[in-house]
């Protein structure tokens, strides 16, 4: 693991602005002077934009139907990611993100439908649930950072291939940072991959519970989407079969997918009484080639 990155070239944004300069260490102290230095701008709500089509959209996907079956379930999920306001330079950056990047533009959202949908039970503002809607639609950001062909590649990846992936949260953390301040989207960024161990940004302390759900959901989306290393996606018992074996391995929290298998069964009762299968045949693509990324120094420039 390693605790911040050099920029080997210029950080961009999506309109042509330096966010920083080739040289520049992003590390969590840079992340925390960036937010210092954020000022307030005006923000719309999504509900508003061309994204709006695409959240309703991602429910008449078949695998997420379990999540949103219940009566109500879709209509709360919708109205919380309608209701996320962002500043017009992150809308502009969801937007390409859209032309360019679709898949990851997809995954943002599906993280941030089946993300609020698992915290529902637990945040009761709607002021907080939409701000961390936000974080989970936002939370891969740094991503529009590594080249297009890395995030196509079907076969492994070299060394050097791999630190420009893995520096995805610290970069994505430190955009955020710079446009929101002290927000819910620049931990998510930051730490969504915290546990994994292998070649992702080291954290003093464990993140909230929210930022776990993030990292859940995002995994368990990732899982259940087409990838260019694997034959198919995971079908959504395969993709849990996957994160309890993270869980037993240390690598995703135990609590946190067992909130989502809740979920997944409908969401009623005490989800401590959720219980875990064992895997099954069946349900993983016939082939998949992801490994995770190789372990990286302390501090890796």
């Amino acid at each position: 693991m390693f605790d911040r990155i050099t920029l080997a070239e210029d950080m961009v944004d999506c309109r042509g602005v330096v966010l920083a300069p080739r040289g520049k260490v992003i590390s969590p102290q840079a992340i925390a002077e960036a937010a210092e230095r954020a000022r307030p701008t005006p923000r719309r709500r999504l509900g508003e934009t061309a994204v709006a089509a695409d959240v309703g959209a991602i429910f008449e996907i078949s695998a997420y139907r379990p999540l949103f079956g219940r009566a109500g379930a879709r209509e709360a999920v919708e109205g919380t990611l309608r209701s996320v306001e962002l500043p017009e330079v992150l809308l502009d950056e969801l937007l390409a993100t859209r032309r360019d990047q679709p898949f990851l533009y997809r995954h943002g959202i599906l993280t941030a439908a089946v993300g609020v949908r698992v915290l529902q039970a637990a945040v009761s503002r709607a002021r907080a649930l939409s701000d961390l809607a936000a974080a989970a639609l936002l939370h891969d950001l740094g991503m529009r950072q590594v080249p297009v062909r890395l995030l196509s590649h079907g076969d492994e990846l070299s060394a050097e291939q791999a630190q420009r992936v893995a520096a995805h949260p610290l970069l994505g953390a430190y955009h955020l940072a710079g446009v929101l301040g002290h927000h819910p989207g620049v931990t998510a960024a930051q730490c969504h991959h915290w546990r994994c161990g292998q070649g992702y940004p080291r954290l003093a302390a464990a993140p909230s519970r929210s930022v776990e759900v993030i990292a859940v959901a995002s995994a368990f989306c990732a899982l259940t989407q087409p990838r260019p290393y694997r034959t198919g996606a995971y079908d959504v018992r395969g993709g849990v079969d996957v994160l309890v074996q993270e869980a037993a391995a240390g690598h995703a929290d135990p609590s946190t997918v067992r909130l989502l298998v809740h979920a997944l069964r409908g969401g009623t009762g005490d989800p401590r009484s959720v219980r875990f299968g064992s895997a099954r045949d069946g349900h993983a693509p016939e082939e998949n080639r992801h490994r995770q990324l190789g372990a990286w120094p302390r501090s890796r420039s």
